[in-house]
């Protein structure tokens, strides 16, 4: 360890070089976005790291303190976007550049004052296995109160419209019945054993600390989370942070290890904060509407055979949920004379499929078939073997829901445009992994990945669409009848 923080010192880094309170400070881009490290003047082992989600440099006491320790200081501006879907996206690729090749340590501390704790704990929620402690300064728990201005928050017109369009949300309504602010989203962090810290005024006008931090707290505790708050009594939302952050730096000395033996992403059961209604075959429906009307479908047509996943298996179509004719004639001809129903989701992972089955997916379902293909959209933040142990967990799931069901596990497609594409490998890896849960009793393996790939090792585009993720019309007709032959061979 003592070497690769001896490596990273010596790391030339991109862009402009300044002073930052006497610590050397560099700027640079990523995705096209103004980023920023400050260095430790000696870095502490493993590369530890403070991430200032919002409002770099603002009452700096606390990132001072630990950059004098030996840890980095690190920031990405994602603009004003209260950390919608996209602004996470963002963020994990800054997570990715700063821990893969500039190799600072798998999980970070996030530092999320006012607004800021909008980002620090979606991100969180999306990415459990990759934050060490979480520090929210009068933090922002549920964009209801601030910006929108419900239940004693204050209101800020421009932010709230501007939240609106961020978050993809189609009017002001779904943006109010959204259920997946951080105060309704606690379960990920808490199975991720993350201890949190607020600091908070009593009195704070903006951001109300009952409708919050109190909300927060309460809930936390209660799934058996580790969380303390500091007060001020009397305090407003201004001014922030502690003129001596001694109490902060010693919450986190002493938890941040917490976290250590915490299970990977994929098999933390999650909710998707994805909102892209009218985009992506959402048809103007929320995550959580798509995923009730699913399983509304599957009752009501009492389905033998159901299909889980994501984009790829929703496109599929099925009579009710599809984007285009041509995958909808692929399902008309090979999966509805088997009386199917698809409960595919574009955007979901493997941990969002897990938490649908543990809410109740299959209740009530009978079906002879499970059709799973996921993991598609884990391949950029989750390593191949814990997204492998994450679809695991699933199966485990699905034969305890639908106990009397054959489970067809799928291979993912092939993706990414050339054999060298890191998607690409990280893709065959889970293929190579999960191909071993096959027992040919209640798990059989279907991988049609060669079949999307053509001699040379490029994607046969008459199958799979220039995004080099999703099936077109051919690739559905190649699924459709292979997945028919799998289906008749393991009855």
């Amino acid at each position: 360890m003592l070497f690769l923080s001896l490596v990273l010192a010596a790391q030339v880094w991109p862009g402009q070089t300044s002073d930052y309170h006497g610590f050397v400070r560099h700027d640079f881009t990523v995705n096209g976005l103004p980023a920023l490290v400050v260095e430790p003047k000696q870095a502490a082992k493993g590369n530890p790291w403070v991430w200032r989600m919002e409002f770099f440099d603002h009452r700096p006491e606390f990132d001072l303190a630990m950059l004098g320790r030996g840890y980095f200081l690190a920031y990405i501006n994602v603009g004003n976007t209260f950390g919608c879907p996209s602004a996470c996206d963002n963020l994990g690729q800054f997570y990715r550049e700063l821990t893969g090749k500039y190799q600072f340590k798998p999980k970070a501390i996030l530092e999320g004052l006012s607004r800021g704790g909008l980002y620090a704990y979606q991100f969180a929620a999306r990415n459990p296995d990759k934050v060490a402690v979480l520090y929210g300064d009068a933090p922002v728990c549920d964009f209801k109160t601030w910006p929108y201005g419900a239940r004693g928050g204050q209101r800020s017109d421009d932010d709230w419209k501007k939240l609106i369009d961020d978050y993809g949300f189609p009017d002001e309504k779904a943006a109010l019945e959204f259920p997946f602010n951080p105060i309704d989203n606690l379960a990920p962090l808490a199975k991720a054993k993350i201890p949190i810290i607020h600091i908070v005024g009593d009195a704070d006008e903006a951001v109300p600390m009952p409708e919050n931090t109190g909300i927060v707290e309460k809930r936390y505790k209660a799934l058996g989370g580790t969380m303390e708050v500091i007060h001020k009594p009397g305090g407003k939302h201004h001014p922030h942070g502690l003129d001596d952050p001694t109490p902060l730096v010693q919450f986190v000395q002493k938890h941040e290890d917490d976290t250590r033996r915490s299970p990977a992403a994929p098999l933390i059961p999650a909710p998707s904060t994805e909102s892209r209604y009218n985009l992506a075959g959402w048809q103007g429906l929320s995550w959580l509407e798509q995923h009730r009307q699913a399983e509304q479908f599957a009752r009501e047509e009492k389905a033998e055979v159901i299909l889980l996943g994501d984009s790829i298996t929703q496109n599929f179509g099925d009579g009710h949920r599809h984007i285009s004719a041509g995958q909808s004639a692929a399902w008309k001809q090979y999966l509805a004379p088997l009386h199917a129903a698809n409960m595919g989701i574009a955007g979901d992972r493997v941990q969002n499929v897990a938490w649908r089955i543990q809410e109740g997916a299959l209740k009530g379902l009978d079906p002879k078939f499970v059709v799973l293909h996921i993991g598609t959209n884990n391949l950029a933040d989750d390593k191949p073997e814990d997204i492998a142990k994450g679809i695991q967990s699933v199966l485990g799931q699905i034969k305890k829901e639908a106990p009397r069901a054959k489970i067809i596990l799928m291979g993912l497609f092939g993706t990414g445009g050339e054999p060298t594409t890191p998607r690409r490998m990280a893709a065959q890896q889970v293929n190579a992994l999960i191909g071993k849960f096959a027992d040919g009793k209640r798990v059989h393996f279907l991988n049609l990945e060669s079949h999307f790939i053509k001699a040379d090792g490029t994607l046969d585009y008459n199958l799979i669409s220039s995004d080099t993720i999703h099936p077109v019309a051919g690739g559905y007709e190649l699924w459709g009848k292979a997945l028919t032959e799998a289906i008749r061979k393991a009855r």
